[in-house]
């Protein structure tokens, strides 16, 4: 049977392929990078018989498999052995595949594997830390409009409003000494301040929740210095995302993207003149048409039927605008609504939620 993976592991597959280039990491642990490798293991070990809800992501030198379900809203890596493929014998090594990469890939039944109490306790501090940023528009809009920029130190990576506190981890906290990192000292991470993405190099871009009277400032931090000297990248949330925006339509011309800068952009900043550096040393290949061609044109996503399962929907809907229930059933009523706009390929995913959910969609290319 072939076997179609969560997205969770797809978009773990992408940063692993940044990070390594071998297939064997810490000498020990071999990731399955391809959905033919999945396969191959899959099938040599007769999962179909023994766990037909998992999927081996990776494996070590000792008989041992990491696991993953196949339902996408169950992100947990599972420790199993090849020996013993049986759920009932499972252990929790992590709660994502993320995470636990971040933590070296461990095996170790015991003294490396996430407790349920650790669990628990980072579910309570999630829920807590999200109702917090329910409450700021702001927050939720840029979190659920994310505008990655590959290649030019800028966001790649975006936290998850439902998700929030788990991002945090490596900046507010550190999960594998199981300790909080803030403190109110020069060079120390305050704990107002909120990680909501980061570049390839887990650098943050954070705004400081005190600040909400201003718009939320911009503020990027260049990770691993010994310190965290924050350097203010936009007057507020708005702003950068505008900015990141317009960097996104302009990335296919270096001219007129250059230009942007000139006339826009502060140079004097650390970041924008590190981003401006990297646009001007970049081979023009890396920014043509070509490659632009290959994730599509910009798309709005339109919803014109919300389906039958239409609480679920709304709850969408309700998430996706800040909006409340009333408003969001409102807005449900219409016969076509304008759930997302960017470029096809980054939106792909969204279509495909909304069909899961019997909605149906539809894509309206921009010229």
């Amino acid at each position: 049977m072939k076997i179609n993976p969560p997205d969770h592991w797809v978009k773990f597959i992408k940063a692993f392929a940044k990070k390594f280039k071998d297939d064997v990491v810490y000498d020990v642990v071999r990731v399955f990078r391809t959905e033919e490798e999945l396969q191959e293991r899959y099938d040599t070990y007769n999962f179909e018989e023994y766990l037909p809800g998992y999927i081996p992501v990776a494996d070590d030198s000792g008989g041992q498999v990491a696991v993953i379900s196949k339902d996408n809203s169950n992100t947990k890596v599972y420790l199993s052995s090849y020996g013993v493929l049986q759920e009932e014998h499972f252990e929790v090594l992590d709660r994502d595949l993320l995470h636990w990469m971040q933590r070296k890939f461990p095996f170790d039944r015991q003294q490396n594997r996430i407790s349920d109490i650790e669990i628990e306790t980072g579910k309570e501090k999630n829920t807590t830390l999200f109702q917090k940023i329910s409450s700021y528009p702001f927050i939720l809009k840029f979190l659920s409009n994310p505008i990655r920029i590959e290649g030019l130190a800028l966001p790649e990576n975006y936290a998850s409003a439902e998700y929030i506190y788990y991002f945090q981890d490596g900046y507010l906290y550190n999960s594998v000494e199981n300790k909080m990192l803030t403190g109110n000292a020069s060079g120390e991470f305050r704990s107002s301040w909120l990680v909501l993405a980061s570049n390839y190099y887990a650098d943050p871009f954070f705004i400081d929740l005190d600040e909400f009277t201003d718009g939320f400032p911009v503020y990027f931090a260049y990770h691993g210095q010994g310190s965290w000297e924050p350097i203010q990248v936009a007057e507020s949330l708005h702003i950068f995302q505008e900015i990141l925006d317009q960097i996104q339509k302009l990335r296919s011309d270096k001219e007129r993207l250059i230009h942007y800068f000139d006339e826009n952009i502060d140079l004097e900043n650390p970041l924008w003149k590190e981003v401006y550096t990297n646009i001007e040393e970049e081979d023009d290949d890396m920014v043509s048409i070509e490659s632009y061609e290959s994730i599509g044109s910009e798309t709005n996503l339109y919803i014109t039927d919300i389906g039958p399962n239409k609480m679920k929907v709304i709850a969408l809907l309700k998430k996706e605008f800040a909006l409340s229930g009333s408003e969001a059933l409102e807005l449900s009523k219409k016969s076509r609504i304008l759930f997302r706009t960017g470029y096809r390929k980054w939106l792909e995913a969204d279509g495909k939620q909304l069909e899961d959910l019997g909605a149906k969609v539809e894509w309206e290319a921009l010229n």
